[in-house]
């Protein structure tokens, strides 16, 4: 167990910088573009964003789980990267082929088409680095991996700053500055990966193909769903709202990076592991054990973030005020899903990925009825709150439906934990009054409920 949890906190490093870097470019930009500016970056990146979540195809996840269970890696990694180089091009095609249409219904104007042009190449790039860093994580190189991860939000905060000094200061700024800084980074990453490209040897596995397709593609239909869950909130804010609101939604949203810091490190280190462990025939009470320590840990960082609430917002221009009361319910999502992470186990291990499909379509419909209802109501705040109950459906579809597979997590703790978090997030959106008495309290609370699993960490560190 000691030298997982050095794994953990190797596997930490990329992700930590590499939010730190992405955090130094929150105020930047956010001083030089108004909150209307950055509602229109937001919505082209998040076309980004869907587009990543269909291009993979599920064969992704499918990748992960042959791994250990084959002896010609390249060989596997390459025949998994076919289907989403295939459906690279035909998207890249019908983004080129409407490119007009897209700038014109996202920014009412046509001079945006280049922008089109950088996304079709990240479309492409974007694939070899969800491959390559793929592979990285699998042979548990924890400081390759935080290297690459590093450079990437390296590149972007770069090229950003570059567009800001020399460039025009609206939209365009943030959208080239990830999409070139991206692209460079995926770059460096396919040329440090060139062994994975030689194809001398490649053989087309038509099999094997055809058995990461069955595992892949239910995980693809939930991830596509999910994408939907993870897009909707934004989209019905900018229908009934405007880009200003948007804005201000998605810089709340760079709050909630903090938290994905670790889901990212975490997640990281726990997919392989999780593997590994179930083809060692580990105890249960190991994956308990992790269960537990996650949702402990996750509910000390969140009220240690709302009670550092008034300190982050230095980092923005009054502007921009107004997120302080639309994050504590978007940090549901980190929090939650990493959490799921560790209770989910079952439907991965019995292949039964289409159950992943039941947990998708609940989150989502969840979202998208609770969101039409709030969003007219309380705007960005309703947004959040929705985004929030969404997940915690998410939390417990995925636990349930695997418990059903395997012997399962213990829910009792985490779910009274989860109770006292959504009250403090209830609590810190609508109200103000004693808001640092009833903060410090939660803490306190759940420090001392954690404080044993909190001690063994610390034992186990040193």
């Amino acid at each position: 167990m000691h030298s997982g949890i050095k794994r953990f906190f190797q596997f930490s490093i990329g992700p930590v910088v590499g939010a730190a870097i992405s955090f130094i470019t929150i105020p930047v930009t956010t001083y030089f573009i108004s909150p209307d500016e950055y509602g229109k970056a937001s919505m082209f990146l998040l076309i980004q964003m869907l587009i990543a979540s269909y291009v993979y195809f599920g064969l992704d996840q499918a990748y992960t789980r042959e791994y250990n269970e084959t002896t010609e890696k390249r060989n596997l990694i390459q025949n998994a990267m076919v289907i989403p180089l295939l459906i690279a091009t035909l998207i890249s095609l019908l983004l080129i082929f409407f490119r007009r249409y897209i700038t014109v219904w996202l920014f009412d104007e046509t001079a945006g088409t280049m922008l089109i042009y950088l996304l079709v190449i990240s479309v492409y790039t974007l694939v070899f680095e969800r491959f390559f860093l793929l592979a990285v994580r699998m042979e548990e190189k924890a400081k390759r991996y935080s290297f690459l991860t590093i450079m990437i939000r390296l590149m972007v905060l770069m090229v950003t700053l570059l567009f800001l000094f020399f460039g025009t200061r609206d939209f365009t700024v943030v959208v080239y500055g990830t999409l070139i800084g991206q692209i460079m980074g995926d770059i460096i990453i396919i040329i440090l990966s060139t062994s994975l490209l030689n194809v001398k040897n490649f053989r087309l596995d038509k099999k094997l193909i055809r058995k990461m397709f069955l595992f892949g593609f239910p995980v693809f239909i939930a991830f596509a769903i999910e994408a939907i869950f993870q897009a909707s909130d934004r989209f019905i804010i900018g229908v009934w709202s405007d880009y200003t609101e948007l804005g201000l939604y998605t810089a709340a949203l760079k709050i909630v990076g903090l938290l994905k810091i670790v889901q990212s490190s975490f997640t990281s280190f726990w997919i392989p592991t999780a593997y590994r462990w179930h083809a060692e025939k580990k105890e249960m009470h190991h994956f308990q054990w992790v269960s537990d320590m996650v949702t402990g840990s996750f509910a000390v960082l969140f009220l240690l973030i709302l009670l550092a609430k008034n300190s982050i917002l230095l980092l923005f221009t009054d502007e921009y005020a107004g997120i302080v009361y639309i994050f504590p319910f978007l940090c549901f999502a980190p929090i939650l899903y990493t959490i799921s992470e560790t209770t989910t186990l079952g439907i991965v291990f019995s292949r039964k990925t289409y159950l992943n499909i039941y947990v998708s379509v609940g989150a989502v419909i969840t979202n998208i009825v609770l969101a039409l209802w709030l969003v007219p109501i309380y705007g960005a705040e309703g947004a959040a709150l929705s985004i929030g109950i969404a997940y915690f459906a998410y939390y417990l579809l995925r636990t349930m439906l695997s418990n059903r597979e395997w012997p399962g997590i213990r829910m009792k703790k985490q779910l009274c934990t989860i109770a006292l978090l959504f009250f403090a997030g209830m609590y810190n959106t609508f109200f103000t009054d004693y808001i640092y008495i009833i903060n410090s309290v939660l803490l306190g609370i759940i420090i001392l409920v954690y404080l044993p699993i909190f001690k063994e960490i610390l034992r186990r560190r040193g």
